[in-house]
């Protein structure tokens, strides 16, 4: 099993992984260990070389470089942010090489509604136990690892079933997902094609998805970076720095997002989300 050598530039796996966009993946030592669609994939940067392991080689470069956006100029979002305010300018020098993972849409679906007033290492319990329990087994280093289920994998899975994977009372909004999407209701193969408005409408109609869920899985599986999700770190960071006013409506705080962040607010939330949570602005 050889490693891949990949160059890159502007890019931080630290903080692209630990930023709170994705549930699978695990730090041990100096390398991070996640499942990716069909494979398990093993991720380490030396300065700008990523180095890549696997137990399925086939694509791999084209699927990791796709996964962490790589193809896209970084350098120039970042030079383009930067001037964007003096709030920004230093959540960036702080995080500067984060970028949005393109993630599995269906894996998406169900993480972030299992995401609901929930925290992010009982969300990695319940997708990780979800795939145990009906996902493929697949084996990597001499360890068993598990891929998450598709529709289909899941579409005998009862609402208790669901329970015992620690959802609570998301069992039932994951059990009506699943329903919808293979009875072809929800079809997964439309998204490419619809307009980020039409496409969180269609997000909206499936139980357990607000908008602010809709807009985590625009921006992390569709790479609708324009997206401005607002959760409680995000509504603490924007009234702290932005507003000075405990009291500001989301309505507010996502109208002057979309007015002074444009098309760059998904990218320019993350950063700020960071810096709130780690306590860096």
């Amino acid at each position: 099993m050889k490693e891949l050598e990949i160059d890159t530039k502007c890019f931080n796996l630290k903080y692209t992984l630990e930023c709170g966009q994705c549930f699978r993946w695990k730090k041990v030592e100096d390398y991070y260990i996640g499942v990716i669609k069909d494979r398990v994939v093993k991720l380490k940067q030396v300065e700008n070389k990523l180095y890549v392991s696997s137990n399925r080689e086939e694509d791999l470069e084209q699927e990791i470089r796709k996964y962490l956006d790589l193809d896209k100029d970084y350098e120039v979002i970042e030079n383009r942010i930067i001037d964007v305010d003096e709030y920004v300018k230093k959540a960036l020098k702080n995080t500067s090489g984060l970028r949005h993972l393109n993630q599995d849409f269906f894996e998406t679906i169900i993480s972030y509604i299992i995401s609901a007033n929930n925290n992010i290492p009982r969300i990695s319990k319940s997708v990780n136990e979800i795939s145990k329990r009906y996902g493929t087994q697949v084996e990597f280093e001499n360890e068993k690892y598990y891929l998450f289920p598709t529709p289909k994998q899941l579409k005998d899975v009862t609402i208790e079933q669901y329970r015992e994977c620690g959802v609570g009372f998301r069992d039932k909004y994951i059990y009506d997902t699943v329903k919808k999407i293979n009875s072809n209701e929800v079809n997964l193969e439309d998204i490419q094609n619809m307009d980020t408005k039409e496409l969180r409408s269609l997000l909206l109609t499936l139980m357990g998805i607000g908008p602010k869920v809709a807009d985590c899985i625009l921006l992390f599986s569709c790479g609708r970076q324009e997206v401005f999700p607002v959760d409680v770190w995000v509504e603490r960071v924007m009234k702290k720095l932005y507003f000075n006013d405990e009291n500001v409506s989301k309505k507010k705080i996502l109208e002057y997002a979309d007015k002074n962040f444009g098309s760059d607010a998904g990218i320019i939330q993350q950063h700020l989300f960071y810096n709130i949570r780690e306590n860096l602005i």
